[in-house]
Protein backbone atom coordinates (compact mmCIF):
# COMPACT_ATOMS: atom_id res chain seq x y z
CA UNK A 1 0.00 0.00 0.00
CA UNK A 2 1.28 3.52 -0.85
CA UNK A 3 0.18 5.90 1.90
CA UNK A 4 0.28 9.70 1.97
CA UNK A 5 0.35 10.98 5.58
CA UNK A 6 -0.16 14.67 6.41
CA UNK A 7 1.04 16.26 9.64
CA UNK A 8 0.92 19.90 8.61
CA UNK A 9 1.34 21.98 11.76
CA UNK A 10 3.97 19.91 13.58
CA UNK A 11 6.85 17.73 12.49
CA UNK A 12 6.93 14.12 13.75
CA UNK A 13 10.65 14.39 14.57
CA UNK A 14 10.28 17.49 16.78
CA UNK A 15 11.42 17.12 20.40
CA UNK A 16 8.40 16.12 22.45
CA UNK A 17 7.13 18.62 25.00
CA UNK A 18 8.04 21.64 22.91
CA UNK A 19 5.25 23.95 21.75
CA UNK A 20 2.73 22.04 19.61
CA UNK A 21 4.76 18.81 19.96
CA UNK A 22 3.39 15.87 21.86
CA UNK A 23 1.43 12.68 21.40
CA UNK A 24 0.48 13.49 17.80
CA UNK A 25 4.15 13.71 16.79
CA UNK A 26 4.98 10.41 18.45
CA UNK A 27 1.89 8.76 16.97
CA UNK A 28 2.74 9.73 13.38
CA UNK A 29 6.40 8.84 13.79
CA UNK A 30 5.83 5.41 15.36
CA UNK A 31 2.99 4.37 13.07
CA UNK A 32 4.94 5.40 9.96
CA UNK A 33 7.95 3.45 11.17
CA UNK A 34 5.83 0.36 11.80
CA UNK A 35 4.02 0.71 8.45
CA UNK A 36 7.42 0.81 6.77
CA UNK A 37 8.51 -2.33 8.60
CA UNK A 38 5.37 -4.02 7.28
CA UNK A 39 6.47 -3.15 3.72
CA UNK A 40 4.02 -0.29 3.14
CA UNK A 41 5.42 2.79 1.40
CA UNK A 42 4.82 5.91 3.50
CA UNK A 43 5.46 9.58 2.74
CA UNK A 44 4.82 12.02 5.60
CA UNK A 45 4.33 15.62 4.49
CA UNK A 46 4.98 18.23 7.16
CA UNK A 47 5.70 21.92 7.48
CA UNK A 48 9.36 22.84 7.85
CA UNK A 49 9.98 23.84 11.49
CA UNK A 50 13.62 24.87 11.17
CA UNK A 51 15.47 26.75 8.42
CA UNK A 52 18.07 23.98 8.26
CA UNK A 53 15.63 21.10 7.87
CA UNK A 54 16.49 18.87 4.91
CA UNK A 55 13.70 18.30 2.42
CA UNK A 56 13.65 14.56 3.15
CA UNK A 57 14.42 12.52 6.28
CA UNK A 58 14.31 8.73 6.20
CA UNK A 59 12.22 7.07 8.93
CA UNK A 60 13.24 3.65 7.59
CA UNK A 61 13.72 2.07 4.16
CA UNK A 62 10.01 2.37 3.28
CA UNK A 63 8.97 5.51 5.17
CA UNK A 64 10.24 9.04 4.87
CA UNK A 65 9.46 12.56 6.04
CA UNK A 66 9.16 15.40 3.51
CA UNK A 67 9.50 19.03 4.66
CA UNK A 68 7.99 21.98 2.80
CA UNK A 69 8.24 25.71 3.36
CA UNK A 70 4.88 27.17 4.38
CA UNK A 71 5.00 30.63 5.91
CA UNK A 72 6.91 32.18 8.81
CA UNK A 73 8.66 29.52 10.91
CA UNK A 74 7.94 31.47 14.10
CA UNK A 75 4.16 31.33 13.75
CA UNK A 76 2.35 29.21 16.29
CA UNK A 77 -0.34 26.64 15.56
CA UNK A 78 -3.28 29.06 15.66
CA UNK A 79 -1.63 31.29 13.05
CA UNK A 80 -0.95 28.60 10.44
CA UNK A 81 -4.30 28.47 8.67
CA UNK A 82 -3.12 31.11 6.21
CA UNK A 83 -0.43 28.72 4.98
CA UNK A 84 -2.74 25.80 4.16
CA UNK A 85 -3.11 26.68 0.47
CA UNK A 86 0.61 27.06 -0.22
CA UNK A 87 1.36 23.84 1.64
CA UNK A 88 -1.29 22.00 -0.40
CA UNK A 89 0.24 23.34 -3.62
CA UNK A 90 3.71 22.26 -2.54
CA UNK A 91 2.51 18.69 -1.95
CA UNK A 92 0.75 18.50 -5.31
CA UNK A 93 3.77 19.96 -7.13
CA UNK A 94 6.05 17.42 -5.46
CA UNK A 95 3.73 14.52 -6.31
CA UNK A 96 3.57 15.62 -9.94
CA UNK A 97 7.34 16.17 -10.14
CA UNK A 98 8.09 12.72 -8.71
CA UNK A 99 5.17 11.01 -10.52
CA UNK A 100 4.02 9.42 -7.26
CA UNK A 101 0.84 7.36 -7.04
CA UNK A 102 -0.87 6.94 -3.65
CA UNK A 103 -3.65 4.60 -2.60
CA UNK A 104 -4.91 6.61 0.34
CA UNK A 105 -4.44 9.79 2.40
CA UNK A 106 -4.19 9.74 6.20
CA UNK A 107 -4.48 13.20 7.79
CA UNK A 108 -3.63 14.05 11.38
CA UNK A 109 -5.36 17.08 12.98
CA UNK A 110 -8.03 19.27 11.49
CA UNK A 111 -5.71 21.58 9.50
CA UNK A 112 -4.07 18.54 7.93
CA UNK A 113 -7.59 17.32 7.23
CA UNK A 114 -8.40 20.38 5.12
CA UNK A 115 -5.28 19.70 3.06
CA UNK A 116 -6.04 15.99 2.85
CA UNK A 117 -9.62 16.57 1.71
CA UNK A 118 -8.50 18.92 -1.08
CA UNK A 119 -5.82 16.52 -2.31
CA UNK A 120 -8.24 13.60 -2.03
CA UNK A 121 -10.61 15.29 -4.46
CA UNK A 122 -7.83 16.10 -6.93
CA UNK A 123 -6.17 12.67 -6.83
CA UNK A 124 -9.50 10.84 -6.47
CA UNK A 125 -8.29 8.62 -3.62
CA UNK A 126 -9.84 7.98 -0.17
CA UNK A 127 -9.21 10.26 2.79
CA UNK A 128 -8.97 8.99 6.37
CA UNK A 129 -8.54 11.41 9.29
CA UNK A 130 -7.50 11.30 12.93
CA UNK A 131 -8.43 14.62 14.58
CA UNK A 132 -6.40 13.93 17.77
CA UNK A 133 -8.23 16.79 19.49
CA UNK A 134 -11.61 18.33 18.70
CA UNK A 135 -12.40 22.02 18.99
CA UNK A 136 -15.88 21.70 20.50
CA UNK A 137 -14.70 19.15 23.06
CA UNK A 138 -11.80 21.33 24.17
CA UNK A 139 -14.01 24.35 24.76
CA UNK A 140 -16.53 22.35 26.79
CA UNK A 141 -13.91 20.98 29.20
CA UNK A 142 -11.82 24.09 29.86
CA UNK A 143 -12.94 27.71 29.91
CA UNK A 144 -9.37 28.83 29.10
CA UNK A 145 -9.61 27.21 25.67
CA UNK A 146 -10.94 29.42 22.89
CA UNK A 147 -11.31 27.63 19.56
CA UNK A 148 -12.33 29.52 16.42
CA UNK A 149 -15.60 29.08 14.55
CA UNK A 150 -13.41 28.44 11.50
CA UNK A 151 -11.91 25.36 13.12
CA UNK A 152 -15.21 23.92 14.28
CA UNK A 153 -16.93 24.58 10.93
CA UNK A 154 -14.11 22.76 9.13
CA UNK A 155 -14.21 19.88 11.59
CA UNK A 156 -17.91 19.44 10.85
CA UNK A 157 -17.27 19.39 7.10
CA UNK A 158 -14.39 16.93 7.48
CA UNK A 159 -16.55 14.63 9.60
CA UNK A 160 -19.18 14.63 6.84
CA UNK A 161 -16.78 14.16 3.93
CA UNK A 162 -14.00 11.87 5.17
CA UNK A 163 -14.11 8.22 4.16
CA UNK A 164 -13.23 7.18 7.72
CA UNK A 165 -12.46 8.75 11.09
CA UNK A 166 -9.90 7.18 13.42
CA UNK A 167 -10.39 7.67 17.17
CA UNK A 168 -8.09 6.30 19.91
CA UNK A 169 -10.77 5.13 22.32
CA UNK A 170 -14.46 4.41 22.77
CA UNK A 171 -14.69 7.61 24.83
CA UNK A 172 -13.62 9.69 21.83
CA UNK A 173 -16.27 8.01 19.72
CA UNK A 174 -18.79 9.13 22.34
CA UNK A 175 -17.39 12.67 22.15
CA UNK A 176 -18.04 12.76 18.41
CA UNK A 177 -21.61 11.73 19.02
CA UNK A 178 -22.16 14.13 21.94
CA UNK A 179 -20.48 17.21 20.47
CA UNK A 180 -20.88 16.69 16.73
CA UNK A 181 -23.91 14.35 16.49
CA UNK A 182 -21.95 11.93 14.35
CA UNK A 183 -21.26 8.22 14.74
CA UNK A 184 -20.77 6.90 11.19
CA UNK A 185 -17.53 5.59 9.67
CA UNK A 186 -15.73 5.84 13.02
CA UNK A 187 -13.06 3.26 13.81
CA UNK A 188 -11.41 2.86 17.20
CA UNK A 189 -7.67 2.25 16.90
CA UNK A 190 -5.68 2.69 20.10
CA UNK A 191 -2.14 4.09 19.93
CA UNK A 192 0.66 1.92 21.24
CA UNK A 193 3.78 1.97 23.35
CA UNK A 194 7.26 0.59 22.72
CA UNK A 195 7.29 -2.10 25.40
CA UNK A 196 11.00 -2.77 24.93
CA UNK A 197 11.97 0.86 25.43
CA UNK A 198 9.43 1.70 28.12
CA UNK A 199 9.99 -0.68 31.02
CA UNK A 200 11.08 -0.38 34.62
CA UNK A 201 14.80 0.40 34.91
CA UNK A 202 16.87 0.19 38.06
CA UNK A 203 15.44 2.85 40.41
CA UNK A 204 18.67 3.67 42.24
CA UNK A 205 20.68 4.01 39.03
CA UNK A 206 17.95 6.18 37.48
CA UNK A 207 17.94 8.49 40.50
CA UNK A 208 21.72 8.68 40.49
CA UNK A 209 21.68 9.71 36.82
CA UNK A 210 19.11 12.43 37.53
CA UNK A 211 20.66 13.45 40.88
CA UNK A 212 17.44 12.81 42.81
CA UNK A 213 17.51 12.14 46.54
CA UNK A 214 16.82 8.44 47.16
CA UNK A 215 14.66 9.25 50.20
CA UNK A 216 12.29 11.64 48.40
CA UNK A 217 8.95 10.69 46.92
CA UNK A 218 8.67 11.86 43.31
CA UNK A 219 5.47 12.79 41.50
CA UNK A 220 5.98 13.10 37.75
CA UNK A 221 3.97 14.60 34.92
CA UNK A 222 4.77 14.90 31.21
CA UNK A 223 3.12 17.20 28.68
CA UNK A 224 3.18 20.54 26.93
CA UNK A 225 2.78 23.64 29.08
CA UNK A 226 -0.67 24.89 28.15
CA UNK A 227 -3.87 25.55 30.12
CA UNK A 228 -5.57 22.39 28.84
CA UNK A 229 -3.00 20.23 30.65
CA UNK A 230 -4.40 21.23 34.05
CA UNK A 231 -1.15 21.93 35.89
CA UNK A 232 -2.80 24.85 37.66
CA UNK A 233 -5.26 22.41 39.27
CA UNK A 234 -2.45 20.10 40.29
CA UNK A 235 -0.44 22.93 41.84
CA UNK A 236 -3.53 24.00 43.76
CA UNK A 237 -3.91 20.40 44.97
CA UNK A 238 -0.40 20.37 46.40
CA UNK A 239 -1.34 23.08 48.90
CA UNK A 240 -3.78 20.76 50.68
CA UNK A 241 -1.47 17.80 51.22
CA UNK A 242 -0.07 17.16 54.69
CA UNK A 243 3.70 17.06 54.25
CA UNK A 244 4.59 16.28 57.88
CA UNK A 245 5.74 12.76 56.99
CA UNK A 246 6.39 13.17 53.26
CA UNK A 247 9.65 14.32 51.64
CA UNK A 248 8.11 15.16 48.29
CA UNK A 249 9.13 16.58 44.88
CA UNK A 250 7.07 17.23 41.77
CA UNK A 251 8.72 17.14 38.33
CA UNK A 252 7.00 18.54 35.22
CA UNK A 253 8.59 17.56 31.89
CA UNK A 254 7.63 19.68 28.89
CA UNK A 255 7.63 23.25 27.62
CA UNK A 256 10.04 25.44 25.69
CA UNK A 257 10.59 29.14 24.93
CA UNK A 258 7.25 29.38 23.14
CA UNK A 259 5.40 28.36 26.31
CA UNK A 260 7.10 30.95 28.52
CA UNK A 261 3.84 32.76 29.30
CA UNK A 262 2.24 29.58 30.64
CA UNK A 263 5.40 28.71 32.58
CA UNK A 264 5.36 32.08 34.30
CA UNK A 265 1.62 31.76 35.03
CA UNK A 266 2.19 28.39 36.69
CA UNK A 267 5.20 29.64 38.66
CA UNK A 268 3.15 32.56 39.96
CA UNK A 269 0.39 30.19 41.10
CA UNK A 270 2.99 28.00 42.83
CA UNK A 271 4.54 31.01 44.57
CA UNK A 272 1.17 32.32 45.68
CA UNK A 273 0.31 28.85 47.05
CA UNK A 274 3.74 28.53 48.76
CA UNK A 275 4.65 25.29 46.97
CA UNK A 276 7.18 26.62 44.46
CA UNK A 277 10.01 24.90 46.36
CA UNK A 278 8.45 21.49 45.69
CA UNK A 279 8.06 21.92 41.92
CA UNK A 280 10.76 21.40 39.31
CA UNK A 281 10.04 22.51 35.72
CA UNK A 282 12.35 20.35 33.62
CA UNK A 283 11.43 21.58 30.14
CA UNK A 284 11.42 19.43 27.01
CA UNK A 285 13.76 16.42 26.96
CA UNK A 286 14.70 13.74 24.44
CA UNK A 287 12.06 11.03 24.29
CA UNK A 288 14.74 8.39 24.90
CA UNK A 289 15.35 9.84 28.38
CA UNK A 290 11.77 9.39 29.56
CA UNK A 291 12.19 5.79 30.81
CA UNK A 292 14.87 7.05 33.22
CA UNK A 293 12.52 9.67 34.67
CA UNK A 294 9.66 7.18 34.88
CA UNK A 295 11.89 4.68 36.65
CA UNK A 296 13.05 7.31 39.14
CA UNK A 297 9.47 8.39 39.98
CA UNK A 298 6.93 6.96 42.42
CA UNK A 299 3.65 8.21 40.95
CA UNK A 300 2.66 9.60 37.55
CA UNK A 301 -0.18 12.04 37.06
CA UNK A 302 -1.78 13.59 34.01
CA UNK A 303 -4.24 16.25 35.26
CA UNK A 304 -5.42 17.31 31.78
CA UNK A 305 -8.91 18.67 31.29
CA UNK A 306 -8.99 16.73 28.01
CA UNK A 307 -6.84 14.00 26.47
CA UNK A 308 -7.91 12.09 23.38
CA UNK A 309 -5.70 9.27 24.62
CA UNK A 310 -2.67 10.19 26.74
CA UNK A 311 0.36 8.38 25.32
CA UNK A 312 2.65 9.68 28.09
CA UNK A 313 0.39 8.03 30.67
CA UNK A 314 0.61 4.74 28.76
CA UNK A 315 4.41 5.02 28.65
CA UNK A 316 4.49 5.64 32.41
CA UNK A 317 2.22 2.65 32.90
CA UNK A 318 4.57 0.48 30.83
CA UNK A 319 7.39 1.54 33.17
CA UNK A 320 5.45 0.24 36.15
CA UNK A 321 4.12 3.46 37.63
CA UNK A 322 0.72 3.91 39.28
CA UNK A 323 -1.27 6.56 37.41
CA UNK A 324 -3.60 9.29 38.64
CA UNK A 325 -5.66 10.96 35.93
CA UNK A 326 -9.11 12.47 35.39
CA UNK A 327 -11.79 10.29 33.85
CA UNK A 328 -11.67 12.01 30.46
CA UNK A 329 -11.09 10.69 26.95
CA UNK A 330 -8.69 7.83 26.44
CA UNK A 331 -7.29 8.10 29.97
CA UNK A 332 -10.20 5.89 31.02
CA UNK A 333 -8.71 3.19 28.78
CA UNK A 334 -5.25 3.50 30.30
CA UNK A 335 -6.11 3.75 34.00
CA UNK A 336 -8.04 0.92 35.61
CA UNK A 337 -9.47 2.53 38.74
CA UNK A 338 -8.38 0.80 41.93
CA UNK A 339 -6.10 -1.56 40.03
CA UNK A 340 -3.47 0.40 38.08
CA UNK A 341 -4.18 3.80 39.62
CA UNK A 342 -7.05 6.18 40.25
CA UNK A 343 -9.43 8.15 38.05
CA UNK A 344 -10.34 11.52 39.55
CA UNK A 345 -13.16 13.98 39.05
CA UNK A 346 -12.08 16.35 36.26
CA UNK A 347 -10.57 19.67 37.45
CA UNK A 348 -11.31 18.85 41.09
CA UNK A 349 -8.38 19.47 43.50
CA UNK A 350 -10.11 17.63 46.36
CA UNK A 351 -10.50 14.42 44.34
CA UNK A 352 -6.91 14.61 43.10
CA UNK A 353 -5.61 15.31 46.61
CA UNK A 354 -7.46 12.32 48.06
CA UNK A 355 -5.94 9.79 45.68
CA UNK A 356 -2.53 11.46 45.64
CA UNK A 357 -2.24 11.16 49.41
CA UNK A 358 -3.26 7.49 49.29
CA UNK A 359 -0.48 6.64 46.84
CA UNK A 360 2.20 8.86 48.35
CA UNK A 361 1.64 7.41 51.84
CA UNK A 362 1.19 3.73 50.92
CA UNK A 363 4.13 1.98 49.27
CA UNK A 364 2.40 -1.45 49.11
CA UNK A 365 -0.43 0.09 47.08
CA UNK A 366 2.06 1.91 44.83
CA UNK A 367 3.93 -1.33 44.20
CA UNK A 368 0.77 -3.35 43.49
CA UNK A 369 -0.64 -0.71 41.15
CA UNK A 370 2.73 -0.36 39.40
CA UNK A 371 2.89 -4.10 38.76
CA UNK A 372 -0.66 -4.07 37.39
CA UNK A 373 0.15 -1.03 35.26
CA UNK A 374 2.88 -2.86 33.41
CA UNK A 375 0.63 -5.86 32.82
CA UNK A 376 -2.14 -3.62 31.46
CA UNK A 377 0.24 -1.69 29.20
CA UNK A 378 1.28 -4.96 27.57
CA UNK A 379 -2.13 -4.98 25.86
CA UNK A 380 -0.94 -2.03 23.77
CA UNK A 381 1.83 -2.05 21.16
CA UNK A 382 2.63 -0.08 18.01
CA UNK A 383 2.57 -3.33 16.03
CA UNK A 384 -1.02 -4.05 17.08
CA UNK A 385 -2.01 -0.42 16.53
CA UNK A 386 -0.57 -0.48 13.03
CA UNK A 387 -2.24 -3.80 12.19
CA UNK A 388 -5.60 -2.37 13.31
CA UNK A 389 -5.06 0.79 11.26
CA UNK A 390 -4.13 -1.17 8.14
CA UNK A 391 -7.36 -3.16 8.47
CA UNK A 392 -9.28 0.14 8.41
CA UNK A 393 -7.34 1.32 5.35
CA UNK A 394 -8.06 -1.95 3.54
CA UNK A 395 -11.76 -1.75 4.37
CA UNK A 396 -11.92 1.86 3.12
CA UNK A 397 -10.18 0.91 -0.12
CA UNK A 398 -12.58 -1.99 -0.69
CA UNK A 399 -15.59 0.21 0.03
CA UNK A 400 -14.49 2.94 -2.39
CA UNK A 401 -13.91 0.39 -5.13
CA UNK A 402 -17.49 -0.92 -4.88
Amino acid sequence: MNILIISFHTCPVNKLGEKDSGGLNLYVNQLSHELGIKEHNVDIYTRKHDAYDPIEIAINKNAKLIHFDAGDLNKNKSEMTGFIDVFTKNILDYINLKSISYDLIFSNYWMSGIIGENISEILEIPHVINFHTMGKTKTTVNYLENESDYRIENEIELIKNSDAIIVPSFQEKENLLDNYQHNNNIYTVSPGVDLDQFKQLDREKSRNILDIDHNSLVLLSVGRLEPLKGYDILIDTLTYINYDDIDFKFFIIGGDGKSEDELQRLKKIAKDKNVIDKIHFIGAIDHDLLPIYFSAADVFTMPSAYETFGIAALEASACGLPIIAPQVGGLKSIVKHGKTGYLTVNRCPESLMHYLEILLKNKPIRDAFGYNSRLHAMNFSWEKSTDDLVKVFEEVLLTTLD
